[in-house]
């Protein structure tokens, strides 16, 4: 899934780049196993504190402060820096609850992603079982964004 991901986008002459929190980097390095993909992946921004956030990833404090770190306000904000701070044609942002407990008032598997591309947004949220691992959240999530930004670049 990631190959196609990769090979469709150096077909259309798309650049990619990515802001991870929950995924912790999983997804830049899942793109990057892939032969060639520095034609297409510009880089990855990971923020695990809302300090860095911040700082580093020109997240609105205020966002995270009214809406909590895990929520579709910040994915958004996470997004749309990403792709100023990487000047990409795509970005995509992972925000979210891999446990072991509530965070902010969520459950475990609770996660917020954020596609921008051709000047939209494809905010998703995603419920995943609170009985996977960690390691198995973030998979998930990695897999799923990597399927919409399929059906969306196959659309233009």
């Amino acid at each position: 899934m990631f190959k196609e991901l990769v090979e469709s986008l150096i077909k259309q002459k798309l650049t990619i780049a990515a802001y991870e929190s929950l995924t912790g980097g999983l997804f830049t390095s899942l793109l990057t196993d892939v032969p060639n993909a520095s034609l297409t992946v510009k880089g990855s921004l990971v923020t695990y504190t809302n300090v860095v956030k911040v700082k580093i990833g020109h997240v609105n404090a205020k966002i995270i402060n009214q809406y909590g770190v895990v929520s579709a306000q910040t994915v958004l904000a996470m997004a749309q820096a990403c792709q100023k701070l990487f000047a990409s044609d795509i970005s995509v942002s992972f925000t979210g609850n891999a446990g072991p407990g509530m965070l902010d008032n969520l459950s475990v598997g609770v996660v917020y992603s954020c596609i921008c591309y051709n000047n939209k947004t494809y905010p998703f949220t995603f419920n995943f079982n609170s009985n996977l691992t960690r390691s198995e959240i973030k998979l998930a999530v990695c897999q799923a964004v990597c399927t919409e930004l399929l059906k969306i670049i196959g659309k233009n």
